[in-house]
């Protein structure tokens, strides 16, 4: 917290009594913290637990209106935020989210660092520091799952508001370029979206199906003739005209790819194993409802079905869906790549 927020007179005299206690808490609040986190790895570690067990959906909402507040140095701040104080001031798991995401929204409000206008282009993700968009991704997962296992407990849907979360995440991550920081902003999203949908995953014993992710290399270009992850739009478009842009997924020694046709989105799988060879397959894209402009091949993500069964060498090719999303555009190819951080394929009987 800042310790040059002013809080001058208050005009309201109905409010002029809660001045003292607003005061008095502002600086238990300022007080140094022995377990303050250090960065949004170790918020990440404890999401769960608080999230799950002692999440405080009401007060947590209404710090990033009280964080905005005090950056720009409100008066009226402590007052009008008095409740929330007194609840950070003993509720250790808030206090760490409030501190926390103080220091992302001041880094993005109040940057030290030059950094892009905002506004400049169609989105302004990109002009957001990393660490706050990882942050952004890592509260938004925990809330939905929360929601979630809220619905559950007290037999409401709470499915809409959950989706919602888990979309904003997807989307919030593609725009994130660092892949260390990509992998700790996303890592549980493939698992909470298949909590909230009910949904098993593939286990590593299970000889009639697999699992693919992308091969995510951070600020990589161009690998062989394999276009894959980029942070400069310029070199993946000049590689797009020497190779065919590709997302590349892996599930151990098997490689495959996702590439496009026109408008639509292909699966091509090589070396499967000899208990899916003469089979049909079923394809399974797990975050594939969250992006609403592919339109899916049967309408379902989940239980896309390939046209032709495994061949003799292993090979399959699977059209997943049509969309005018383009992996020859950088900001689209991230997103459809983070929609592929789980691919499933099962063999139909």
């Amino acid at each position: 917290m800042d310790n040059q927020t002013p809080f001058g007179d208050i005009p309201n005299p109905q409010m002029a009594q809660y001045a003292r206690l607003a005061q008095w808490i502002q600086q238990i609040m300022q007080s140094p913290e022995p377990t303050t986190l250090s960065s949004s790895d170790t918020l990440a570690e404890q999401s769960g637990q608080f999230f799950l067990h002692d999440y405080h959906l009401h007060f947590y909402r209404q710090l990033p209106d009280f964080i905005m507040a005090l950056l720009n140095n409100d008066p009226q701040a402590a007052i009008h935020f008095t409740p929330l104080l007194y609840h950070l001031s003993g509720c250790t798991e808030c206090h760490h989210a409030y501190l926390d995401l103080y220091d992302a929204m001041r880094a993005a409000v109040q940057p030290r660092e030059p950094r892009p206008l905002l506004g400049q282009g169609t989105r302004t993700l990109n002009a957001m520091p990393q660490y706050m968009l990882e942050h952004l991704c890592v509260t938004a997962i925990g809330q939905a799952e929360a929601l979630v296992r809220q619905g559950r407990r007290e037999q409401s849907d709470t499915s809409a508001a959950s989706r919602a979360l888990l979309q904003l995440a997807l989307q919030i991550g593609a725009h994130i370029t660092q892949r260390t920081i990509y992998s700790r902003a996303l890592r549980d999203l493939v698992r909470v979206a298949a909590f909230a949908n009910g949904q098993e995953l593939v286990r590593e014993d299970d000889p009639d199906a697999r699992a693919f992710t992308p091969t995510l290399t951070g600020a990589g270009g161009v690998r062989g003739k394999k276009t894959v992850r980029s942070v400069d739009l310029k070199t993946h478009q000049q590689s797009a005209q020497n190779a065919q842009p590709a997302i590349i997924l892996q599930s151990h020694a098997l490689e495959g790819r996702v590439v496009q046709q026109g408008d639509t989105l292909e699966l091509h799988l090589h070396d499967l194993e000899e208990s899916l060879r003469g089979h049909q397959v079923r394809v399974s894209i797990l975050l594939g409802s969250l992006l609403e402009p592919v339109r899916w091949r049967g309408g379902n993500p989940h239980a896309i079905l390939s046209p032709t069964p495994v061949d003799a060498s292993g090979t399959v090719v699977v059209p997943l869906g049509e969309t005018e999303l383009r992996l020859t555009n950088n900001e689209e190819y991230h997103l459809l790549e983070t929609m592929l951080l789980l691919l499933e394929i099962r063999k139909v009987a």
